[in-house]
């Protein structure tokens, strides 16, 4: 399947919706609100559906219509008592709306139990339930799981933003690096696919969701060349890379912790983001985590980017169904993850859907001074490079820093070699100490010290050329990767 991703690329970029219709002398009567309702026009239709209901109160019809049209406005909340009462009329559909409102506003155990009322339902109708609500019910269950380890994170603003360039508004500082459109990318696309793609600072590599088999996107790199040109896209790892949609990685400076957005039966519903980082022993990315509410919901959110210069993230979502619109949330990002604990359910259902920004607040907390620093930036900024050691490549090419690196591969042997020779400078201090403590030392306190002292010796030993093999390796992988060898 040509998954959502295409539509949530127009649709994440971009929630597309109806127009609104042209001005009407009068008031639509109940059959025109049908008619609006079944378009896909519901602001327009609840107030003739909220008008009659006035008159008939225990109508199911009306109850079913009115409170679709609060849940498909956002009103999550208010539209279940309606949908409650459509239900307790026997309205067939409305035990699927209700559970589809429970679950937005994370009343996720209710939207269980809605759902499954829904699927009993459709079998006593004698009709099979498909796969969407097998998978609502999945979603809800996780949510069930998920509710109870709500990150306190203080979000600090947020920006209704035009779908179709949701991106600009990243105030990103030139240290995190930039994202960009198709439109900006060096190399031209093997099809006209709309994307958003990172670029680090280095400027040497691009992060990117693309659809590079069965219409599947998933997360590929195209690293730069000699003479300005750019590699074909590639997979960026099959341990990532499942038969979901993966698309807007953000890595941080590290360049081993990656954010990107999936699909699929591990999300809430839509995009939920997740979080990966690069193993060197694997030499592969460790299992991707969700990283649960308030970022994600049951709706699409993605795009998580963190600026570790001034120490603010970034992400958006279609949650707040805003035609046309996408909300773009700025936070504080934690060191490490605290939950809340102790909350009311409704409070705590509240946070993790972000309600109120107001209410994520520290107590006195004062954030004007954070938001003027993020307005002053100037993404496009010259950053001096500045000198992280000395590796000789060849025929006098010297790298200074991690960005220089053209290889992947190349840069994670470097950086085996830089932490094995931190291992081995380590314990050879280790054993100097030792040795200055073992001649200090009696008879007795010598005995005890030789085995340890050998042993350390012996491992040393080992260790000693480990830091010269992996450079060796790093050499041979950048040279390989230039067409240098």
């Amino acid at each position: 399947m040509y998954k959502r991703v295409s539509l949530i690329l127009l649709s994440v970029i971009g929630l597309i919706t109806a127009l609104p219709i042209e001005a009407r002398a009068e008031v639509p009567t109940l059959d025109e609100a049908r008619e609006l309702y079944k378009a896909g026009k519901y602001e327009e239709a609840a107030p003739v559906f909220a008008k009659e209901l006035k008159r008939k109160p225990n109508d199911g019809s009306l109850n079913h219509w009115y409170g679709v049209c609060l849940y498909e406005t956002g009103e999550y909340e208010a539209s279940i008592p309606y949908l409650k009462k459509a239900v307790s009329r026997r309205v067939l559909q409305s035990n699927y709306y209700l559970g589809q409102a429970y679950a937005a506003a994370c009343m996720f155990d209710e939207a269980v139990g809605a759902y499954e009322k829904y699927v009993e339902a459709l079998k006593k109708d004698k009709r099979e339930p498909d796969s969407t609500i097998v998978a609502k019910i999945t979603s809800a269950k996780l949510g069930s799981r998920m509710i109870s380890g709500v990150e306190r994170v203080q979000v600090i603003d947020s920006l209704t933003v035009d779908s179709l360039s949701f991106f600009e508004a990243y105030r990103l500082t030139p240290e995190s690096g930039r994202l960009v459109s198709s439109e900006e990318l060096p190399f031209d696309l093997p099809q006209d696919t709309p994307v958003v793609a990172f670029v680090p600072q280095r400027n040497d590599i691009i992060f990117l969701g693309y659809p590079l088999t069965d219409g599947n996107y998933d997360l590929c790199v195209s690293n730069s060349l000699l003479g300005g040109q750019w590699s074909r896209l590639q997979s960026l790892s099959a341990t990532l890379n499942t038969p979901d949609n993966q698309s807007f990685p953000f890595m941080l400076a590290d360049g081993q912790t990656l954010y990107y957005a999936q699909d699929g039966e591990n999300s809430l519903g839509g995009y939920d983001i997740f979080i990966t980082r690069f193993s060197s022993e694997r030499e592969d990315y460790m299992l991707p985590q969700n990283v649960g509410m308030p970022f994600n919901s049951v709706f699409n959110d993605y795009m998580l980017a963190i600026d570790e210069t001034l120490g603010v993230g970034w992400f958006v979502t279609d949650r707040n169904h805003i035609p046309g619109k996408l909300t773009v949330y700025i936070f504080i990002p934690n060191p490490e993850k605290e939950i809340y604990t102790d909350e009311p359910n409704d409070r705590l259902r509240r946070l993790a859907r972000i309600s109120s920004i107001k209410e994520t607040w520290r107590e006195g907390a004062d954030y004007s001074q954070l938001l003027e620093a993020i307005a002053q930036i100037d993404p496009e900024a010259a950053i001096a490079p500045q000198k992280e050691f000395t590796f000789v490549l060849c025929n006098g090419i010297v790298y200074t820093r991690s960005q220089e690196f053209h290889n992947a591969e190349a840069l994670r042997y470097y950086n085996m070699a830089r932490d094995a020779e931190a291992q081995l400078t380590q314990a050879q201090s280790r054993l100097n100490e030792l040795r200055r403590t073992y001649a200090k030392s009696s008879a007795a306190e010598k005995a005890k010290l030789q085995p340890t002292i050998l042993a350390l010796e012996k491992k040393i030993e080992q260790m000693r050329n480990q830091p010269l093999e992996y450079e060796k390796r790093a050499r041979r992988a950048e040279l390989s990767f230039r067409n240098m060898l």
